[in-house]
């Protein structure tokens, strides 16, 4: 029996976030196709790419175990938030240690902490993460605009939350070349149809 193709390994990830969440599968597509194009900007090994794709689905896992209700819930602020889904990043981080990916777990441990990580990839994967959920649709608020997100991230630079490098060339690099980013936006809206709750789910 031959071993599965590194794609088809993302593919199962990607279903397994499916299941939980449509919103969930998008933001980790969408972060995955941005840390391939970014991460060819930035001339990043083979290896570096294979690691940054695993990091953007595999920080979705842990919501595998996470009550619908919580992932639906609107926080009080960020401390809330974090403490609320404490077992999201925990479960992600168990994951990948148990996976035997190390590089993946390290990334997993630094992004979502509000100070510049020690590994390389972490730093740059948090920026990108950053970038990517501000303006994904989330059970408790809703997408921000392109500027909104811009301002984020310059904020989390004055505040050494993020590496100030990394987000200015990411958002020099941003401002020449924004179209690769976009999803087109029939793709888009119909992201959006299918997160939005039916009667039913009402």
């Amino acid at each position: 029996m031959s071993h599965p193709s590194f794609s088809s390994y993302l593919k199962t990830l990607s279903s397994l976030l499916k299941h939980k969440g449509v919103w969930l599968q998008q933001e980790s597509q969408d972060l995955a196709r941005l840390c391939q194009l970014y991460g060819k900007q930035l001339n990043l090994s083979h290896t570096e790419h294979k690691v940054l794709l695993l990091a953007a689905y595999c920080k979705n896992l842990g919501a595998l175990y996470i009550s619908d209700y919580l992932l639906e819930h609107e926080f009080r602020d960020h401390r809330h938030m974090m403490t609320s889904l404490s077992p999201w990043f925990v479960e992600s981080v168990r994951i990948a240690k148990e996976s035997d990916l190390p590089e993946v777990a390290a990334i997993l441990e630094q992004y979502p902490l509000r100070k510049v990580p020690h590994n390389k990839l972490a730093r740059i994967f948090q920026v990108l993460n950053t970038w990517v959920a501000c303006q994904q649709e989330r059970g408790w608020r809703h997408p921000m605009s392109e500027r909104e997100a811009r301002v984020i991230l310059e904020q989390r630079a004055r505040l050494k939350w993020s590496d100030p490098l990394i987000v200015r060339h990411f958002v020099h690099f941003f401002d020449q070349s924004g179209e690769q980013f976009r999803r087109p936006l029939k793709a888009v809206a119909a992201s959006q149809a299918r997160a939005a709750p039916t009667d039913r789910d009402r």
